[in-house]
């Protein structure tokens, strides 16, 4: 993949700035129901917006019968020396017009067959979309396979094995759309730790978080999103402050919920709020401190709760999200999207002391850097300024958290509409990922390419042109049949790059699937012995 020269001047991008996030009513109303899966999805055929399967142009067959229907009606109204001839057309209907193949959704590329090498074999060949040439991600690995030591009954269950990720994003992900398949992906396999971190309220009608429907009102909301400087904001980039009156409801969906955590800013002079699990007041909690500080309260809910209330008691508080727990050992995935983000919030935003604070208290085992789809608006702060602010925002990762592995996940495709019919890849999108891949060669970060992995140039288009669609009129927002393959994509490459890790370990992989599911018979239950009793008690009998 070419590395775009950063010095190079560009002409500046003369789109005007907007804010990306809203999924469009219009591809919110054609989105049907499927059941099937992300792999049953990605081959199904793509569908013809304007209903060009025939192989034959559209505009060019109309204007083909406009003029053929002038001239043939001249003749038809007793001017035989005009027009055309009628019979002129009585072979076209025999004619048997050719159909092109339907270009297909992209697959997920083919990985190596790891669970088919033998440990202390010859490792698989690195994946051309996913690189950790440093092996930054070997501790996160470790994390996970002392999870699934605990899964498998090898090693005592612990409520504190808990490994957090940290999935810092734009607006695709503010939905929990891709990351809530990879929290659900990752769970299945290595333990349900909870739903996670969850902001107050909702700073857009479509922030969603995945087994938790959230509703408040009373509250005055900021975000990190579109300031150049450093702000008071919880681990989600978002801050609520509220007074007597305000309040949420978290009502959650999915069960086993054990425990939520409130984070709130402690600072002089501050007010106190209430925490009510069905009702019933579990916490009046003061925020009141001497000094200021990012701060969580741990609360234990009553087993089958089902809604979790909080309010404003006393004077002004500044609440900041909520993180409902299990109880149990497994992978907690905090999805952090923020609509309109870019990298700058962390790199620019977020105030350092208060940050190192949250990260301390989260101890995530990985953080996600996923940004570039609304930075790809801009071609001239890309292709001048890009580098520089991931480069810095990989800094004040490390500063925050020194010993967390980054791992730099490229924005998808996006889409921008070329005259009426045709869609093609917007040009900075490629660029923003050929700089994020080098960035991370440099900074020891690992990168997923998840741009190429779904196809490249080009998808968005093919996207939109399936059945079901994958991604919304806008051409960057995966619906929720697009979503799951992104992060089966992501999934895969970290499953990939875990395999590998127990090869080098030493660890011994689990063996092939058997050819057949059927269990053996044991030998006194085949027919043939059943037989063969028989046989002997009638030669007995006969004695």
């Amino acid at each position: 993949m070419a590395i775009f020269d950063i010095n190079t001047p560009v002409e500046p991008d003369p789109r005007a700035a907007e804010e990306i996030g809203a999924l469009a009513p219009e591809a919110e109303n054609e989105q049907p129901e499927t059941t099937g899966s992300p792999e049953e999805l990605v081959s199904l055929p793509a569908a013809d917006p304007l209903g060009r399967g025939s192989g034959f142009p559209l505009k060019i067959a109309l204007a083909i019968a406009v003029i053929a229907t002038v001239l043939t009606g001249a003749r038809l109204t007793g001017r035989p020396n005009l027009g055309l001839d009628v019979s002129a057309f009585q072979q076209v209907v025999h004619l048997r017009w050719p159909t092109p193949p339907v270009a297909p959704v992209p697959a997920a590329p083919l990985t190596p067959a790891i669970a088919l090498v033998k440990p202390g074999g010859k490792l698989p060949p690195v994946s051309a979309v996913f690189s950790d040439d440093s092996n930054s991600l070997d501790p996160f690995f470790a994390a996970l396979w002392q999870l699934e030591q605990v899964k498998s009954g090898q090693t005592p269950a612990a409520s504190s094995s808990v490994v957090t990720v940290l999935h810092y994003g734009d607006s695709p992900t503010t939905a929990d759309l891709i990351t809530g398949d990879i929290r659900a992906q990752l769970q299945q396999r290595f333990g349900d730790a909870g739903r996670g971190y969850t902001l107050v309220a909702k700073p857009w009608a479509w922030y969603g978080h995945r087994g938790v429907e959230i509703t408040g009102h009373g509250w005055k909301m900021r975000t990190g999103v579109g300031l150049m400087r450093q702000g008071i904001y919880g681990l989600g980039g978002a801050a609520f402050e509220g007074q007597p009156g305000a309040s949420s409801l978290f009502r959650l969906t999915e069960g086993g919920q054990s425990s939520v955590e409130i984070e709130y800013l402690a600072k002089p002079s501050a007010g106190s709020f209430a925490v009510e699990a069905d009702g019933q007041k579990l916490l009046d909690q003061s925020t009141a401190a001497d000094t200021q500080a990012a701060t969580s309260v741990h609360i234990p809910l009553p087993p089958g709760t089902t809604t979790v209330s909080l309010r404003p008691t006393s004077g002004s508080v500044t609440l900041f999200g909520a993180d409902f727990r299990t109880g149990s050992g497994g992978v907690l995935y905090d999805s952090l999207g923020l609509n309109g983000a870019t990298t700058s919030v962390l790199a620019r935003v977020l105030d350092p002391n208060l940050w190192k604070e949250e990260l301390d208290h989260a101890a995530p085992a990985l953080i996600v850097v996923n940004y570039g789809s609304n930075e790809s608006s801009f071609g001239n702060f890309v292709h001048k300024q890009y580098a520089a602010e991931l480069r810095l925002a990989i800094q004040r990762i490390r500063v925050a958290a020194p010993s967390v592995p980054i791992l730099i996940m490229s924005p998808m495709d996006r889409g921008e509409r070329s005259g009426l019919d045709d869609i093609e890849t917007m040009s900075t999108i490629p660029e923003i990922v050929a700089i994020q891949r080098q960035v991370a060669t440099e900074t020891h970060c690992a990168f997923f390419d998840t741009y190429d992995a779904m196809g490249g140039s080009g998808t968005m288009a093919r996207w939109f042109a399936a059945s079901p669609r994958l991604v919304t009129a806008d051409l960057l927002h995966p619906t929720p049949q697009g979503a799951p393959i992104v992060a089966s994509l992501l999934v895969q490459q970290l499953s990939l790059g875990y395999d590998r890790w127990k090869m080098q370990h030493g660890i011994a992989l689990p063996a092939p699937a058997p050819t057949s599911s059927a269990t053996p018979v044991p030998a006194s239950k085949t027919v043939a012995h059943r037989k063969a009793v028989r046989q002997r008690g009638k030669k007995a009998d006969t004695k």
